[in-house]
């Protein structure tokens, strides 16, 4: 019995934790290019109970009885507790908002052989010399395509990360000292995530700071990343994940031997300047979970209430000499 009340009190411990990371997901529905957190239960270790001290016990199917051993009761399981969120790197929906410094990562990038998910990500970093490239060990995925410039002329997240090309430098868009040089509102951003500017005539010019292209990477099995913040990832897998061109070269080179016919890469992603990846909660389906975790967290209550009032019983009533 008293084992009831620690079972009911883990059932509403791992109903508080979930209901933690529902709420979270909900908060953050209109996040551009969140990506929602699931609860993952587990139940605690089996459990075998055996009487000490006393020899005689009923036989159990399955289980020996050997003389001079305690007596075996059966087994005890003793509740669940959520163990960790892992998040779901699902496509959320994009929604058009013609900021030409908003852009949404539309992919259906093929897992690998061995079945791992693979997602893109752009790249970020905070720099203290945004002049110069950043590290490996600074560098940071992210999703979320909801950008700005800042007075010096750079592409940054609403974190204030600093936005990277291929190269791992700081993607310069304008230049307060040359402003007939700067793209502003004329940033163009292709679907392959092509860097460059464009007059009125449709003719294209490069950026003040040179970049090409967007830093783009192919993340495999990215449940190795690591939450940093909303829309912030750190890599903490084996190597480091890999840069897009080279992921379509690897591509090419895979189908050209035969190794299989379908793009795994190739034609299986793209870019929308304009428009942002929005949240991939589903509100409807979170509250209803967030109802569910609900009722199971009052279950539990109401079990230990129970449990509570059988032992005051025990120990007030039964228990009491009548004289």
């Amino acid at each position: 019995m008293i084992r009831g009340l620690y079972t009911a009190a883990a059932g509403m411990l791992a109903m508080q934790q979930r209901q933690e990371v529902l709420a979270n997901n909900l908060a953050n529905i209109n996040t551009p290019g969140y990506k929602q957190d699931v609860g993952v239960m587990r139940a605690f270790p089996e459990q075998l109970i055996a009487r000490i001290r006393d020899q005689e016990g009923p036989d159990i199917q399955g289980l020996p009885t050997m003389s001079g051993q305690p007596a075996v009761i059966g087994r005890l399981h003793t509740g669940v507790y959520m163990s960790e969120a892992l998040p779901v790197f699902r496509q959320g929906d994009i929604a058009e908002t013609r900021n030409p410094y908003d852009v949404a990562l539309l992919d259906n990038l093929q897992p690998d052989q061995d079945g791992n998910e693979r997602r893109l990500f752009f790249i970020v970093a905070r720099l203290d010399n945004p002049g110069q490239a950043a590290q490996p060990d600074q560098i940071r995925y992210t999703r979320n395509g909801n950008w700005s410039v800042n007075a010096d002329g750079y592409l940054v997240t609403p974190d204030g990360y600093y936005v990277l090309d291929d190269q791992n430098r700081a993607i310069r868009v304008n230049d307060p000292a040359d402003p007939a040089n700067s793209a502003g509102q004329q940033l163009k951003i292709g679907d392959n995530g092509a860097l460059y500017r464009a007059d009125e005539a449709g003719n294209a010019f490069p950026l003040p700071g040179g970049s090409e292209r967007l830093g783009l990477k192919v993340v495999t099995n990215p449940l190795q990343l690591v939450r940093e913040g909303t829309n912030i990832y750190r890599w903490e897998g084996g190597g480091q994940p890999e840069d897009l061109e080279q992921a379509l070269q690897n591509d090419r080179t895979a189908r050209a031997q035969g190794q299989y016919t379908d793009p795994a890469v190739e034609g299986r992603f793209g870019l929308k300047q304009g428009w942002l990846e929005r949240a991939n909660v589903d509100p409807a389906q979170t509250m209803t979970d967030m109802m569910t975790a609900l009722r199971a967290y009052e279950a539990n209550q109401r079990v230990i209430t129970t449990v509570d009032g059988t032992l005051e019983k025990a120990a007030n009533e039964i228990g009491r000499v009548n004289g």
